[in-house]
């Protein structure tokens, strides 16, 4: 991701504060990485997209797999995108440029 400038990355440790942690700074784009969120990853994305208040965030999966029915879920659950982290890296980084500039 250092192709992005003028971007804050923070990054989160899964401790089940998530929800609050991020209903606190605010951010315009979540990416959750399934893969280290101990099993929760579904869970953060629905309580992310769940929300308070009027901002909520665009929510992004990223994961080591390219199943369809894994993706289908995290959609399902509420994030807008879903990239398998080894084939979409790629898109991930073009899309986070296309937010950036929309939020410009």
């Amino acid at each position: 991701m250092s192709e992005l400038t003028n971007v804050q990355v923070d990054i989160l440790e899964p401790d089940g504060r998530e929800d609050r942690t991020i209903t606190q700074i605010h951010p315009d784009v979540v990416l959750i990485d399934i893969d280290q969120s101990r099993g929760r990853g579904l869970e953060i994305i629905r309580q992310t997209c769940r929300g308070r208040g009027k901002h909520l965030p665009v929510v992004m999966a990223i994961a080591s797999t390219a199943s369809l029915q894994y993706r289908a879920s995290c959609i399902d659950a509420g994030a807008l995108y879903f990239f398998d982290r080894i084939r979409e890296q790629d898109w991930l980084v073009d899309s986070l440029a296309s937010i950036r500039e929309q939020l410009a």
